[in-house]
């Protein structure tokens, strides 16, 4: 009798497929103008915006400024409202319709143009169906402290952000063989010029600053820096090429403007120091910014800045935006002063002392403002 030989198994395949579900996007913003007005109309009173279009659904966004007084009853709410409150309701204004959809409210901070976002809220299942089937809306409540913050309301109006993400059906892709993917790294420009940096590998130009000598490139600083470049490439080429000299500057302050010339960010110990000690940092930065005219980093230390303000500082910044021509520290330097409650404080310190000898046309302009803010 003859043994059967052992067969071998077939050769097994993978196969994959994917349910992806849809999400169709869109945004709205919402403009509030005159909020001294709207913010006393009381509980349950609203303002409604303009009807808009996202995923095949009409839209609109409900402004409560003085809550929603239990309008939102049936629970579709992301937390529960309190009297200190404002509420948003985003509603389905499509008729005779279903959707799933999830919510994200922003207030624009209209001091450097960034928005504050809020928590993205659950899914909610929306309909306009008729009583018994369900809630054609959706409440947010957002503290009305971040909603009056001096930066989000400036020149009585808020700018609201609206974000609605509509959940269409899953679709599911046919099976397909896997096969090996090549996936391709994200780009990693910035950190190879750090390391370029850090290892002083092809420099060809040294910077004295104080007691410290920095190596770089020259093509580097060219490139980012129109000082840089006159000094070594221009009219201003300095005679000894090899060697530049920065007065009136700290090293480190320089180490950090280096960095950023090759990286195009701040170098991490920036977030991590002290608040002071951070402020200083980078009010040195936006000075070093100025002198190379560096755009770019000028306004991201501005925009550190203007996050920064404080009762006992304000002054201080104003000088140095006034001394730099930073019109949007300035402008977010006055809508401080004249948030309410501030302004005696701000007289009262050191700062605005100083301000009285070092930028006397500063203090006209807060005159004039002074009656514009009163105004509105």
């Amino acid at each position: 009798m003859q043994s059967n030989p052992t067969s071998s198994p077939p050769p097994s395949t993978t196969t994959s497929s994917t349910s992806t579900v849809e999400t169709v996007q869109g945004t709205n913003v919402f403009h509030l103008c005159g909020y001294k007005f709207l913010r006393g109309i009381g509980a349950g009173r609203f303002v409604r915006s303009g009807t808009f279009a996202v995923g095949g659904y009409l839209w609109s966004l409900r402004f409560f400024p003085g809550g929603d007084g239990g309008a939102a009853a049936d629970g579709r709410g992301t937390t529960t409202t309190h009297d200190d409150d404002c509420c948003f309701h985003a509603e389905l204004m499509t008729k005779g319709a279903e959707a799933r959809a999830c919510f994200t409210i922003g207030l624009v901070n209209q001091a450097d143009g960034s928005t504050r976002w809020e928590p993205t809220t659950p899914l909610f299942r929306l309909t306009t169906a008729g009583a018994g089937h369900g809630s054609p809306s959706a409440s947010i409540a957002v503290k009305r402290s971040k909603v009056e913050d001096f930066a989000v309301l400036r020149g009585d109006r808020v700018s609201v952000v609206c974000v609605v993400g509509v959940i269409k059906n899953p679709r599911v892709s046919p099976a397909e063989t896997i096969v090996s993917r090549v996936e391709v790294p994200p780009p990693d420009m910035p950190e190879c010029l750090g390391r370029l940096l850090e290892e002083g590998v092809g420099t060809d130009v040294n910077i004295n600053v104080g007691d410290e000598t920095f190596a770089a490139h020259k093509i580097m600083l060219a490139m980012r820096s129109p000082v840089f470049k006159a000094q070594l490439y221009g009219p201003m080429k300095e005679k000894t090429e090899q060697d530049l000299t920065v007065d009136d500057m700290q090293p480190a302050v320089f180490r950090a403007l280096l960095r950023f010339i090759y990286t195009d960010s701040l170098p991490a110990i920036i977030g991590g120091q002290y608040e002071d000690d951070r402020r200083e940092m980078v009010c040195h930065l936006l000075v070093a910014a100025d002198r190379y005219g560096m755009e770019r980093l000028k306004t991201i230390c501005q925009g550190i800045l203007c996050k920064a303000l404080a009762v006992h500082t304000v002054a201080d910044m104003l000088a140095l935006a006034d001394q730099h021509h930073c019109s949007m520290l300035k402008d977010a330097c006055m809508e401080f002063i004249f948030s309410p409650n501030r302004l005696g404080d701000v007289v009262e310190s050191h700062g605005y002392a100083k301000l009285r000898t070092t930028c006397p046309s500063v203090l006209l302009e807060i005159l004039e403002k002074s009656s514009e803010f009163q105004k509105t």
